[in-house]
């Protein structure tokens, strides 16, 4: 560990060296902007590196697409209420007016759904940049689960933030702070209709409410443009703070550089950083008893990169010195290799990579991935020893862009959840206590996947994008990848009749998983701590969902929008008891000021 501690002193040092060159830089003009968004959704996307980047992305409101965010799954297939942005390209022109200084958002909808989201933008001067952004949406409705019991199933999500830029002569400093508060109800559970009784009696976290607050304030100074010749640097600074209702508590800070300057022919990059975190209110996972927890992670990422016309070339590392209050520290190193070349310029370009990195399981980032996980977690952290990857993309046509890749993940660690249950012995009865929040087990997985991804203009009024994903899972110990898919696949197209109105349409579809829920039966639990529980398995259907939308032009400030979102009033599981939505409406006006 002495010589891992001096490798790490030495690259932290190296970081603070290189980031105190970074006086210099160059004027932005660059106005803030800041896409309006009903809810961050399913935005199918491939690695930025290899996106269809060439035209335009659309500007779209996003829909309700399935979700689960597994860290192995590439995008989450979660619900929402609006019509997709697709992440590559945009198909066709957005109709909607430039905004001025603001923007109203008013809709309702059924499930007793009210909408509301209101943007405002303003520069007091050349140079700054002024704005705040608020938003609210909820329902209240009940919720059919696959066992045909109706169940009050209410959410709310409430976001808002301030933020300004301030431009000076060669650099740029600006900040935010901000909050998102989500509520909800653990409302599902397995197996057969049970009364309200039964419910109470054998599922702890039934209809039990449920919320997660987190604030954060940011603040960061940045180079005005980017040039080889120049020193490039982007200093950051983050505070978050994090509550449940369940009690739980986090603070983070993270302290950020990204520097970058050329060297004789190559240009030199470091990204670091250095995150502090604590929780508390959790089952720690090492003394098994309820208190804190407390990491602090150095990472430091130098590498160089060499590019001409037609190919370029990255070498470098990435290194991760973790200090755990309650373990050994751990250092982790990975290579990073990115390569590409472009035999026909704008038709196709192959790419290749090598890449790693430690993902940090906070008790926020668990929470947005999967909210109805028991909330007195401590998952460990997710290591991605290795990722290869491959592929290339460019042009059919003129109208027909494509990406195609190939990735193999090597990880250790990676969490899959399950549900658990136990049978309480009575002299006259069993009795299932069923627990619906979900807990985890671990494995080192290799994660083999396939992706493609293709834009096609119709016209210049229609545009058609299709992603899909497939994948392939190589576990260690355990039997099978919980609640994961074997494939994913979008559709999503937009048409434009006129310049007034809109139409937008998805399909979205998920392939079969299969969940796992344990059951331990008491006695056994009361005569050997080491017992075997009984597991079974469940097949969670396809996910296929339909959603379409439309939005008029009244008058240069005034729009109307309609969304119809699960049309195919398709029933499945986001997760195992938790039933989604069915057929939703939306409907609504923009007026912008």
């Amino acid at each position: 560990m002495k010589t891992q501690y001096k490798i790490t002193i030495s690259l932290f040092c190296f970081t603070l060296l290189f980031c105190a060159a970074g006086a210099h830089a160059q004027q932005d003009s660059t106005k803030l902007r800041k896409e309006v968004e009903v809810v961050k959704a399913y935005q199918p996307s491939i690695q930025e590196v290899q996106k269809i980047n060439d035209i335009p992305q659309i500007k779209a409101e996003q829909t309700e697409a399935p979700t689960f965010d597994y860290s192995i799954f590439s995008k989450p297939v979660f619900t929402t209420f609006d019509p997709t942005p697709v992440a590559a390209a945009k198909m066709v022109g957005d109709p909607r007016p430039e905004m001025k200084n603001g923007l109203l958002k008013l809709g309702i909808g059924n499930y007793q759904t009210p909408y509301g989201e209101l943007f405002f933008n303003a520069q007091p001067s050349k140079k700054s940049n002024f704005g705040l952004h608020f938003g609210h949406l909820s329902s209240s409705g009940k919720i059919k689960l696959l066992n045909d019991d109706k169940v009050k199933a209410p959410e709310a999500q409430t976001s808002g933030e301030i933020f300004g830029e301030r431009f000076f002569r060669k650099s740029s400093l600006s900040g935010s702070v901000g909050f998102d508060r989500k509520a909800l109800s653990y409302y599902g559970y397995t197996g057969d209709r049970l009364t309200d009784e039964q419910k109470d009696l054998m599922i702890p976290w039934f209809g039990k409410k449920q919320y997660f607050l987190k604030g954060i304030a940011k603040v960061s100074l940045k180079s005005a443009t980017l040039s080889k010749d120049e020193l490039n640097y982007d200093f950051g600074a983050k505070y978050q703070y994090f509550t449940s209702k369940t009690g739980q508590t986090e603070h983070e800070v993270v302290l950020s550089g990204n520097v970058s300057k050329k060297i004789d022919n190559a240009l030199g990059l470091l990204d670091a950083s250095l995150t502090v975190y604590k929780a508390d209110s959790i089952l720690n996972r090492f003394s098994n008893t309820f208190g804190k927890k407390q990491q602090t992670i150095l990472r430091a990422n130098p590498s160089f990169r060499w590019a001409g016309e037609t190919a370029s070339i990255e070498f470098g590392l990435n290194t991760t010195l973790l200090f755990d209050a309650d373990t050994d520290a751990s250092f982790l190193i990975s290579p990073k290799v990115q390569a590409s070349w472009s035999p026909v310029p704008q038709v196709l370009t192959l790419f290749a990579g090598v890449d790693g990195h430690v993902q940090h399981n906070t008790c926020s980032a668990i929470a947005a991935e999967n909210p109805y996980v028991d909330p007195y977690h401590d998952l460990r952290n997710t290591n991605y020893k290795y990722v290869v990857s491959g592929g290339f993309k460019g042009k059919f046509t003129p109208k027909t862009n494509y990406v195609a890749q190939a990735s193999y993940s090597v990880i250790e660690d990676q969490h899959f959840y399950y549900i658990e249950g136990t049978d309480i012995y009575k002299p006259s009865s069993t009795v299932r206590l069923l627990n619906n929040t979900f807990n985890w087990l671990y494995d080192d997985v290799n994660v083999f996947k396939l992706s493609g991804e293709i834009l096609h203009s119709v016209s210049d009024n229609f545009s058609v994008h299709l992603l899909g994903n497939y994948y392939s899972y190589e576990m260690k110990s355990l039997e099978k990848p919980w609640q994961m898919p074997d494939f994913d696949f979008t559709l999503s197209g937009i048409y434009k009749p006129i310049e007034q109105l809109k139409f937008s349409a998805d399909i979205f579809m998920v392939g079969k998983r299969t969940a796992l829920i344990r059951d331990f039966d008491s006695s056994m639990l009361l005569s050997s701590l080491g017992a075997t529980p009984s597991l079974k398995e469940v097949q969670m259907d396809p996910i296929i969902d339909m959603n379409v939308g439309a939005e008029y032009q009244f008058s240069p400030k005034l729009n109307f929008f309609f969304k119809l979102n699960n049309f195919g009033f398709q029933k499945y599981e986001q997760w195992l008891g938790y039933t989604n939505k069915s057929f939703n409406w939306l409907a609504g006006i923009s007026y912008s000021f």
